[in-house]
């Protein structure tokens, strides 16, 4: 007889889920800008109508080695998503810099 997805749940160990869970958040939150544009199901033609820039341009942003903050937060908020900034220190300390400086 098959096992119900219920059964299974009962007897995975709850600190394997947990593991598993974090892991695939960490994979989440290591994304190249393709790979965010591409989880979340948009097309470059999308993000260029969204930026008002040319589709060869969106490659061409996805590939930079350094982007500007507001580039950055224009591609975040065309997803969807706010941008966040933290400054993370080696004792701990998780710092939120205040981006943008006046919200728009």
């Amino acid at each position: 007889m098959a096992k119900t997805l219920e059964d299974l749940d009962k007897k995975t160990n709850s600190k394997v889920l947990a593991k598993a869970k974090a892991n695939a958040l960490s994979m989440l939150a290591d994304m190249s800008l393709a790979e965010m544009r591409k989880a979340r199901g948009i097309k470059q033609a999308d993000m260029a109508h969204g930026l008002k820039i040319a589709q060869p341009n969106i490659s061409q942003l996805e590939n930079r080695q350094d982007l500007l903050l507001s580039t950055l937060d224009n591609y975040v908020r065309t997803l969807g998503g706010k941008l966040e900034i933290h400054a993370i220190f080696p004792d701990g300390q998780n710092v939120t810099i205040a981006y943008p400086l006046v919200d728009s």
